[in-house]
């Protein structure tokens, strides 16, 4: 007998309307995930914390993904993403009640093989955008590059461009996107380099590029900064 599989999508349809067995089975898909999620913060400064408890504030996080998400969204983000959303925003609210230890910042990972991810978020962070003239610039021109975006980047290169610089969450290694959408780093690599010379090839990019040269604020670092204080 042929087993059908079915997406994360088609499962959250079913879960929606009222299959609790189809919520059951995404659990099961998609618990590696809620597990790394909460392991990116476990560490010897959140030893207050059980592991389990950050693993059951997971998996609170997916079940609200589950309810909330909207198949219309899968035309600009697909679910696991979403889903990696609310389980990182629900067990870093949890950790900020219930951590006990010394503080700690949990906008980055803190195991040792991530120092210079950890050194490389530091040091974007630091120059936060004070200035409202600033900030409202930039939201304008995420806009303008999100439209961009659609127009030129398929879905995954949009969802992998917006993991790695941090739209909406922390910014994510190459290994950390790859253990998302179970693939290998090499191929977000090639992804990742696709998307942007594809939008360095757009129209936009290079009356950007051009128009603010002369303060020498490069694509890079625009694309960088859109993150402070916006949300998609």
């Amino acid at each position: 007998m042929r087993v059908i599989l079915m997406t994360n999508e088609e499962l959250v349809v079913l879960y929606q309307h009222g299959d609790k067995k189809a919520l059951d089975k995404l659990l099961e898909n998609n618990d590696k995930l809620i597990y790394k999620v909460a392991s990116k913060f476990y560490s010897d400064k959140t030893s207050s914390i059980e592991f389990d408890d950050l693993l059951q504030e997971g998996r609170i996080g997916f079940i609200l993904a589950c309810s909330k998400y909207d198949i219309e969204y899968i035309k600009k983000t697909k679910f696991i993403t979403y889903a990696f959303y609310w389980i990182y925003q629900k067990i870093h609210r949890f950790i900020t009640t219930h951590n006990t230890n010394e503080e700690i910042s949990l906008n980055t990972p803190v195991s040792e093989e991530n120092q210079d991810e950890l050194i490389n978020s530091i040091e974007s962070h630091s120059n936060e955008i004070k200035d409202r003239e600033e900030e409202l610039y930039l939201s304008e021109l995420r806009l303008e590059l999100e439209a961009v975006m659609d127009k030129h980047n398929t879905l995954n290169e949009r969802e992998i461009l917006k993991l790695y610089y941090g739209w909406d969450t922390d910014e994510l290694s190459i290994d950390q996107i790859a253990d998302i959408f179970e693939t290998s780093s090499s191929e977000v690599k090639n992804i990742k380099a696709r998307a942007i010379r594809k939008l360095r090839n757009s129209m936009w990019f290079k009356k950007v590029y051009q128009m603010r040269y002369e303060e020498d604020i490069t694509f890079m670092r625009v694309l960088r900064n859109l993150d402070y204080g916006i949300s998609i």
